[in-house]
Order: structure tokens, then C-alpha cells, then sequence
């Protein structure tokens, strides 16, 4: 279910655009600017979901002043691709690469922040690693680097997923559990209902993600870039363990950890969701400033 922002007294100037990637793939991306942004946010979505799950930080940040911006990675929402694959996991990078290059073109300098979710979370920490220079800084929300201990497959699902890896790699597998995305059962019901949530994922995806994880950890040392790790405390999805470890691994002057005790996977769809937008909002302001931008 598509949310976008709510508020009657905010003019926002909404555009979307369809955006050539790597491979030719044609990727959806949408923005919503303020008359004088201070700041440019790029959402960042996670697996099997889209960009149309984000109204409820796009209305909090628009009201802020800040244009946000959101895309459906390739295999994601209404962007081309098969559903959840991909032949190598940069393949993601280079479609928020491509996506912040429009941004530039519509945005000019005002500083830009990429934000990731989970899956979006990964790309965000990959990304950030070769050092971008159009990035001010990153945030990233329940980041995929780990999977709980009972949420990983048991041994003759791996073998199977390494069979169809070999012969059959882009077969269709289950994929996220989304019983554990959030608390509020609304959230719940609509993720359920929405037809551009996907349901399964490939042997290829499962491959390149678990080799992208192991690459986010080998790397954390090479972090320098102001990055903010939000981790929801009572997730089920990802591993706060595995995130505090990749935290504990990047240099400390860049990096700032928040872990929400008791909240779920989705922190931006929990009921405590604007304790997190404040939170977010103040790291923002100490690092972009809160002073008015320039038209648009």
C-alpha cells in the first residue's frame, strides 16, 4: 500500500522519474521537495518491499524542510527486473548510484543522505565503504548484516539452495517471514495486502547477499563517512548481535550506534516511530545544520 505525505499545509512538489541503470534496467524513483530544502534524503528500501512504504518518514522529514526521495530497486515495486534476483549484488549499488546522480541534477548542492532499511541498510554500508563523495552522510535501520540464529535455513534448505544455485539459480524461494516486520498489526495487514510486496527471492540473490554480508564485515575498518546505525532492539529479522559486531569493527569517529529497546524490525513503522524521526531529526541538524535552504 502505497503512503505518501499527509499534511494539507505543506506544499510538496512531487515528480517521478524513470531512471536507465546497469544492464538497461529501467528503475522508478520519486521525490517530494519542499519550496527551500535544506537537505536531500534518499530512502533506501529492503527486501521484497518498495519505495511506497515510506510516507510515514517522508511526511515527518518534508515537514523538516528536507526533500526526500525514494526508489524501487531493480526486481522491487513497479522497477523492472526479476523479482528479488539479481546476478551480482552491485548491481544494487549501481541503482542508488543512479539515483543520486538524478538527485544532483534536480538538487544541485545541498547535501545529500542516503538512508537504508535493512536490505537497503546492506547496500547503504557497501555504498558507503568505497568512500562516495556526493554523500554528506548515511543513516541505516535494522541493516542486514546477520540473520538470528533461528531465523537461518536449516541444513537441507541450504542444500537445496545450493543445488538450485548450480542448476536452477533463479528459481523463486521463500523469502522474508513478514509476521515480524512490526508490532502495530495495521502495518502487518497491509504489508500482507500489498501487491507489490514480494514473497519469494532466488538461490542467486540468497548467494550474493550472504557474500555481501561477509564483505560489509571484512571492510567496517575502511568506514569514513559520517554514518548512524539504528538498530531495532527486539528484531527478528536481522541480528542486532551481528550489527553491534560491525559496529564494533568501524573506526569510532564516524560512526554512531542507537539500538530501540523492544521495537521491531520496521522502526519506522513501529508505534514508537516518531521518538525515532526526533532522534534522527537532531543527528541530522548536528551534522547538516537547521537553517533554511535554498528554491527549488
Amino acid at each position: 500500500m502505497e503512503r505518501k505525505p499527509t499534511t494539507e499545509t505543506l506544499v510538496l512538489a512531487h515528480r517521478e522519474d524513470t531512471l536507465t541503470s546497469s544492464g538497461a534496467t529501467e528503475i522508478v524513483l520519486q521525490a517530494w521537495a519542499p519550496r527551500r530544502p535544506r537537505g536531500v534524503l534518499l530512502f533506501v528500501h529492503g527486501l521484497a518491499e518498495h519505495s511506497g512504504r515510506y510516507g510515514h518518514p517522508i511526511d515527518w522529514f518534508s515537514r523538516q524542510d528536507f526533500a526526500c526521495a525514494a526508489l524501487d530497486l531493480r526486481g522491487h515495486g513497479r522497477s523492472e527486473g526479476l523479482r528479488v534476483h539479481v546476478d551480482s549484488f552491485t548491481e544494487y549499488l549501481d541503482d542508488v548510484r543512479t539515483a543520486r546522480r538524478k538527485l544532483k541534477e534536480r538538487f544541485g548542492d545541498l547535501p545529500l543522505v542516503q538512508i537504508g532499511h535493512s536490505m537497503g541498510g546492506l547496500i547503504t554500508v557497501l555504498d558507503v565503504l568505497d568512500a562516495p563523495t556526493d554523500l554528506h552522510a548515511a543513516v541505516v535501520s535494522s541493516p542486514a548484516l546477520g540473520v538470528p540464529a533461528d531465523q537461518e535455513p536449516g541444513f537441507f534448505k541450504r542444500l537445496l539452495a545450493a543445488l538450485l544455485l548450480r542448476i536452477a539459480p533463479r528459481t523463486r524461494i521463500p523469502g522474508v517471514d513478514g509476521r515480524w516486520i512490526s508490532r502495530d498489526p495495521y502495518v502487518v495487514e497491509a504489508y500482507f495486502a500489498d501487491p507489490l510486496v514480494s514473497r519469494k527471492v532466488t538461490p542467486r540473490w540468497y548467494a550474493e547477499t550472504r557474500a555481501a554480508i561477509d564483505e560489509a564485515h571484512r571492510r567496517a575498518g575502511e568506514l569514513a563517512l559520517p554514518l548512524l546505525v539504528m538498530q531495532s532492539g527486539s528484531d527478528r529479522l536481522v541480528d542486532p548481535e551481528a550489527t553491534a559486531r560491525w559496529v564494533q569493527k568501524a573506526p569510532a569517529k564516524w560512526v554512531t550506534h542507537k539500538v530501540w529497546e523492544g521495537l521491531y524490525h520496521e522502526m519506522f513503522n513501529e508505534p514508537e516511530r516518531e521518538q525515532v524521526f526526533t532522534y534522527l531529526e537532531q543527528w541530522l541538524d548536528a551534522r547538516l545544520g537547521k537553517g533554511a535552504g535554498t528554491s527549488v
